[in-house]
């Protein structure tokens, strides 16, 4: 039998782990920025957990293949959706920022590797959008 990449294992682990991660990076997030509680309440904490949720779902399969442009092309499309509703693009790198930290935290280091290159495409995409 075939060993399993370390891309598919992170895959798998971001998977199962998907719940627990969201709202680790949520806490996260809003722990480091208060304003955040101020300015959008508990309706826009639950949607920060929401949005998370489905960025670990696009993270997951840009991983498997080992494509992070995969990733990056929904970060583009993430940061123009939620900059049309108020959200700067500093707030989603910082999403970005602790999803990594938390994974590498929380993951074996080699399949926390593997999920690396996806987030860092992620963040090279909103970098090249100038940080609007």
């Amino acid at each position: 039998m075939e060993s399993l990449t370390a891309e598919r294992r992170a895959a798998g682990r971001l998977l199962d782990d998907k719940e627990a991660l969201a709202c680790a990076i949520t806490d996260r997030l809003y722990a480091e920025r208060p304003a955040l509680t101020e300015r959008y309440g508990a309706v826009g904490r639950e949607k920060c957990l929401q949005d998370l949720r489905y960025t670990l779902e696009h993270l997951i399969p840009a991983v498997d293949l080992g494509e992070p442009a995969m990733f990056a092309g929904y970060v583009r499309w993430l940061d123009e959706l939620l900059r049309a509703r108020g959200v700067a693009t500093d707030e989603i790198a910082r999403s970005l920022e602790l999803t990594e930290r938390v994974i590498r935290e929380r993951l074996p280091a080699e399949e926390a590797g593997a999920v690396a290159p996806a987030i860092r495409a992620g963040l090279g995409a909103l970098a090249a959008e100038g940080g609007r």
